[in-house]
């Protein structure tokens, strides 16, 4: 496995992450407003008696699906709150590694590498130093996201 190219598409990734939380979200609301009960962690399924009630299939499904979706969020977030945590143990040890990380992967990834070299206050035409601190950058993110395995990659 190539650990590198792994730790950009988790880079990648992340930034949709965002937005799948707004979906996630925008479901869940959308399931309570239709009716849905706010709580479906309230139904006891251990107890007999409450699964003999009368709730219509359609209510039960939509329990689950909150369920489903509530599970969905807290995975969703986990992952992110894992690599927002590497990325502010790596701003500890230096912060260009940090900024260039968050520029390419995360909030300008559309900017061109002379464009984030600028913005780290390098020359655009440096592409050398820009590429060494890509290079340094996704094996630190490698080392703390993968660890051993992500270490012998590197």
């Amino acid at each position: 496995m190539n650990y590198i190219k792994e730790s950009e598409e988790i880079l990648k990734v992340h930034r949709k992450l965002y937005y799948s939380l707004q979906t996630l979200n925008k479901r869940r609301k959308k399931l309570v407003f239709n009716g849905a009960p706010k709580m479906p962690g309230a139904i006891e399924y251990n107890k007999p008696a409450i699964q003999h009630m009368d709730y219509s299939e359609d209510t039960f499904n939509d329990m689950c699906e909150i369920m489903d979706i509530n599970r969905q969020i807290a995975e969703t977030e986990e992952e992110m709150k894992i690599v927002n945590d590497i990325l502010e143990e790596i701003k500890k040890e230096d912060v260009t590694l940090e900024t260039f990380l968050r520029l390419k992967y995360i909030t300008d990834y559309k900017k061109s590498m002379g464009e984030i070299a600028q913005e780290l206050g390098y020359s655009s035409e440096s592409n050398k130093t820009i590429y060494n601190i890509k290079t340094r950058a996704l094996r630190e993110f490698a080392i703390r996201y993968f660890g051993a395995r992500g270490a012998k990659s590197v």
